[in-house]
């Protein structure tokens, strides 16, 4: 039997996603076979005539620019075509957050599929309902897939019944079926991801004006945090059921999925996506710390700044951490609290930055601007804030109320407009959650990225 993947993702924002990358390896073992549809580097013609950078780095040798000028130009469409006519899947699967979901849909709906399909993902599991109100949707995973995965595909190639699965969603009679949680699995069973399904390009990793080999890896799973206008505390009460929702392996079997990455693709970099490391107890860290050291592989992470400490930021320098992701959000201390649910303190932020700096550890912020209730004068206390700690890049995003979320929720947020669209994240502004007008929303964007010189790439 064959499976066919597919990651819906913005040309050339490279990087390996673990979730399909875990659940290849898992499908891999157990016989089946796996293919991959990545939108990551179907060159369409709007990207083609694109003329602003993706990212801004530092010069390198080469660029991902150069690594994708002798690709051919093609419509999404025509490429998915040739991949199913290619492999002839028994199944698809998909995993996709509610931001690219419809565009899923636009594609399924030009090709004529010729099998099931099955979305997993933020979306699947908050909105189910909404992913199988579509004709070209056979099944949901809510929730984890490591197990549900495996299990819909053995009995789909023996011809069995699927509708005791536990985690699946599926249509029968035209009737939408919703099966019960299953625990989460313990994380220390799951073998190393599998990254020969993608393309070796998402291992290309300019940092510093040098390249190196690597992508994403993930130590957890889930958030004890209940940021506001995250899906975290949403996915814990959907899946309550479950378990402990936030977990994370152990240190050993970090290490061990590390070094065989390294010793298979050559990598000497990793971003870890943990929502934030520091999370993570010292013990833990200290330990993580003794096994990484001898693999000499350079790394990046999250941190949530009331969290950081001046022990943890030695561990982690000493086992490989370059650079790391701050959580700022806003530079007005009732604002972070009130409506984003962020504790932590200007004054903690700042030490929590002078105490990465200090280390040698280079630190870019995220912040988001079009909070309900901001004013253009609170947008300037993030710049404010953000020149004050004299980061190294700045990341600036206008406030998205993805489904599921308190923020939607308070505000009474339809997941689809009038004409039965979901609005892309490029069109966040027009929720209109803020004091401004999207308009005026729309040109903070841009003086906050023009404010800031992006000497290197964090």
């Amino acid at each position: 039997m064959k499976i066919l993947f597919v990651h819906p993702n913005s040309y050339l924002a490279h990087g390996i996603p673990s979730g399909i990358a875990v659940l290849s390896a898992i499908l891999k073992q157990a016989g089946f076979q796996v293919d991959l549809f990545d939108f990551t580097f179907v060159k369409t013609r709007e990207d083609y005539q694109q003329k602003e950078a993706i990212n801004s780095f530092l010069p390198t040798a080469y660029s991902m620019e150069d690594l994708v000028a002798n690709d051919a130009v093609q419509q999404l469409n025509e490429a998915f075509e040739e991949k199913l006519l290619k492999f002839k899947p028994d199944l698809i699967a998909v995993s996709t957050m509610t931001g690219y979901f419809d565009t899923v849909l636009e594609l399924f709906e030009k090709v004529k599929l010729p099998c099931k399909v099955i979305v997993g993902g933020v979306h699947a599991t908050l909105c189910p309902q909404d992913a199988l109100s579509f004709d070209v949707i056979d099944f949901v995973c809510v929730g984890e897939g490591n197990e549900m995965l495996l299990e819909l595909c053995n009995c789909l190639k023996q011809g069995k019944d699927y509708s005791n699965i536990q985690n699946i969603g599926f249509k029968k009679n035209g009737k939408i079926y919703l099966n019960s949680n299953r625990p989460f699995i313990n994380l220390d069973g799951l073998s190393a991801p599998d990254w020969s399904l993608f393309d070796e390009r998402h291992l290309f990793t300019p940092f510093v004006g040098k390249i190196y080999r690597g992508s994403f890896y993930t130590m957890s799973r889930g958030c004890p945090q209940k940021c506001t206008y995250c899906v975290n505390p949403a996915l814990k009460q959907a899946l309550e059921d479950c378990g402990k929702y936030f977990r994370f392996q152990s240190p050993a079997t970090t290490v061990n999925h590390l070094s065989f990455l390294k010793k298979k693709y050559g990598i000497n970099w990793i971003r870890f996506t943990d929502d934030s490391i520091m999370l993570l107890s010292t013990g833990y860290l200290e330990e993580l710390a003794n096994g990484l050291k001898p693999l000499n592989i350079q790394f990046g992470c999250s941190i949530r700044p009331e969290t950081v400490t001046a022990k943890k930021v030695e561990l982690l320098q000493s086992m490989g951490c370059v650079t790391a992701s701050v959580g700022v959000e806003s530079g007005n201390e009732e604002l972070r609290k009130k409506v984003l649910n962020r504790l932590g303190t200007n004054e903690q932020i700042e030490r929590a930055i002078s105490l990465l700096k200090e280390a040698g550890i280079r630190v870019s912020t995220f912040n988001m601007i079009g909070l309900p209730g901001e004013t253009r004068e609170n947008v300037f206390q993030t710049i404010d804030l953000n020149k004050k700690l004299k980061v190294d890049a700045v990341n600036v995003y206008i406030i998205y109320p993805y489904p599921g979320t308190d923020i939607s929720r308070k505000y009474g947020i339809k997941l689809r407009d009038n004409n039965g669209k979901i609005r892309p994240v490029s069109q966040a502004s027009s929720f209109g959650l803020s004091k401004m007008a999207p308009a005026e929303v729309e040109e903070l964007l841009t003086i906050f990225k023009r404010s800031f010189e992006i000497k290197i790439q964090c």
